[in-house]
């Protein structure tokens, strides 16, 4: 008897194809959750995600989960904006959604394994950077666990876009010319647009990092980021500022002047909630490259577990409180925490 496996299933090319790619070893079911309150765009993505299933022949399951999801993912990710952190949402969605949540759901409810559309691998409870390295989505999967990850599958992790969506064509998918989706998935704004209607603004100083001199005024201090130039209203400076610090007990953002300033450059970071993904792994320091972005180039790093924190062999740009820290060593992704405290 075919194991049953239950797919996360958007209407999008990956996860299409990945069914498409199960349904010749197992028995199958998409499974789409609605998570946002875009009635018109989840109606759109329903019509278009069942369009694709009764194509490829499988089982479609539609389950709401928008109360869930705003507990788990969107009240979190406004609440660390309001601290004047950068947290990545997809990486939480990740974390305790998609492999925590919506496995749960799958394995209470029927399923022997899940699959997703993610471009990465796994092999003996490891993950692993996917082929295609511009695609490679290992770095939002840092939070998964290793008992989570030995029951996934990533059928096109072995795969380049450029033949998910050859595959989609050739077997006449409805949705194969479909574009990848780039935003965050709750948004249907632009971010600042989104944080202005979620978050109190108020006006505060802008000041100079290295002269303590205030230089302008900013609109709120959750709609700028670290490392920003553009809408940092400074006039009548040799040098532009930069965006370097910011401090929400004062509301004050702090710029430094020219790119190269000291401040706006970092290498050593103190982490919480780091997650090693395989138990091997735990404690190791040697052969380490780590990154603080998604697809930022990696760089050779020196792990203190004792304090958790994670020193880099070069100094990187503007990275945020909040932000994910990833470690790998070669293809294989270690795990990763929320950066913390950055120390200058």
């Amino acid at each position: 008897m075919k194991k049953k496996v239950f797919t996360g299933f958007s209407g999008g090319i990956d996860s299409a194809v990945s069914a498409y790619l199960l349904k010749k070893k197992y028995n199958v079911t998409a499974v789409m959750f609605i998570n946002t309150t875009n009635q018109e765009c989840n109606k759109i993505s329903e019509k278009d995600a069942k369009t694709v299933a009764e194509y490829i022949g499988i089982p479609f399951k539609i389950i709401n989960i928008q109360k869930e999801f705003k507990n788990m993912v969107i009240d979190p990710f406004l609440k660390s904006y309001k601290n004047g952190k950068t947290p990545n949402p997809c990486v939480l969605c990740n974390t305790q959604f998609k492999f925590g949540y919506f496995a749960d759901w799958c394995f209470k409810n029927g399923a022997d394994l899940i699959a997703t559309g993610h471009y990465c691998k796994s092999k003996d409870g490891k993950l692993y950077k996917g082929k295609d390295r511009k695609k490679d989505q290992s770095y939002f999967l840092n939070g998964i666990s290793e008992d989570t990850l030995k029951k996934t599958i990533f059928p096109i992790g072995h795969m380049t876009k450029k033949k998910v969506r050859n595959i989609a064509k050739k077997i006449g998918l409805p949705n194969s010319s479909k574009r990848d989706s780039q935003e965050i998935c709750f948004i249907d704004t632009s971010l600042n647009e989104y944080l202005n209607k979620n978050i109190n603004s108020e006006k505060g100083d802008i000041v100079d990092i290295d002269t303590n001199k205030i230089v302008g005024q900013h609109n709120g201090i959750h709609s700028v980021t670290l490392g920003q130039r553009k809408g940092v209203l400074i006039g009548g400076v040799d040098e532009p500022y930069f965006v370097a610090k910011k401090e929400i007990t004062t509301n004050k953002i702090f710029v430094a002047k020219g790119k190269y300033n000291k401040h706006l450059w970092k290498d050593t970071f103190v982490l919480e909630d780091f997650n090693f993904i395989n138990k091997k792994n735990i404690g190791i320091t040697k052969g380490l490259t780590a990154t603080v972005r998604y697809r930022a180039k990696e760089i050779k790093c020196r792990p203190d577990w004792s304090s958790n924190t994670i020193l880099l062999n070069k100094k990187v740009w503007t990275p945020s409180i909040g932000q994910s820290l990833v470690l790998y060593k070669k293809d294989e992704c270690i795990g990763g925490g929320i950066i913390k405290y950055i120390r200058q």
